[in-house]
């Protein structure tokens, strides 16, 4: 399966240029379909600091960019990472060495990651005052969306009977709700039509509420209202597919 993607991703790259050929990109702003990668390293704050540290969101989108420049495309993102700063999820589990025991008696490893989703329309525009061509200059966008994220508790071998499966959900503090994103930076589209991306610094508020109806821990139900801020860098690669040119002369 990896080969087959790998194999796809190679031939999209390949044939891009063979679809941008025709067209004029090195002075007119023209319409093209575009897919992009993109991945930021992201810093949270507001409520979001409390629970994760520094975090990787990975990113894939699909849109139109228009002759006019401007941009729409729908973008979805997975959020990633090692840093759980409430590990109060498990105490009342450990024992006084910190470990947990597991069915048989024995101290057994138990790891907590950060995981989480977005979903977001978002609106740019491009003004290329700097860069090669008119493809190409300072992107600004905005988006609006949804954003989930909780706390994986992994259950080594699932020999703790207090966390298998059925009862992860009511100690993983699963959040979710309204997010809004503003993104400025670079986009750059070459006129030899192999070099596309975009850098610049994303901001994101999510206007969410806990989601759960009981965590063991708190003995009480999840509902409170947060305000979940990320912060990072983010880099895009740009696959763009442009229409081919209307042929000058045609021979009957």
């Amino acid at each position: 399966m990896n080969f087959i993607k790998n194999k796809y991703f190679s031939l999209l790259l390949s044939i891009s240029p063979l679809l941008i050929a025709g067209q004029n990109i090195k002075d007119t702003s023209i319409y093209a379909p575009l897919f992009t990668i993109n991945y930021a390293y992201q810093l949270p704050e507001g409520d979001l600091r409390d629970r994760f540290g520094l975090n990787h969101n990975l990113g894939f989108s699909s849109g139109i960019k228009l002759s006019s420049s401007w941009i729409f495309d729908i973008q979805g993102s997975f959020i990633f990472g090692q840093n759980v700063k409430d590990t109060t999820i498990i105490d009342h589990l450990q024992n006084s060495q910190g470990w947990i025991i597991n069915q048989y008696g024995e101290e057994n490893r138990v790891l907590i990651h950060e995981r989480g989703l977005t979903l977001s329309f978002q609106v740019g525009k491009i003004f290329d005052f700097i860069g090669p061509n008119p493809n190409s200059g300072l992107l600004i966008k905005s988006g609006i969306g949804i954003i989930r994220h909780k706390i994986k508790i992994e259950n080594e071998n699932n020999l703790v009977p207090q966390l298998n499966p059925e009862k992860l959900p009511y100690y993983d503090r699963l959040t979710m709700g309204l997010l809004l994103t503003e993104f400025i930076g670079y986009q750059h589209m070459s006129n030899n039509r192999l070099t596309n991306f975009y850098i610049g610094i994303e901001a994101s508020q999510g206007l969410t509420r806990g989601m759960r109806d009981y965590q063991i821990d708190l003995m009480a139900p999840l509902k409170e209202k947060r305000l979940d801020l990320l912060f990072g860098l983010r880099l895009g690669w740009i696959i763009p597919v442009f229409r081919q040119a209307p042929q000058e002369f045609y021979i009957n």
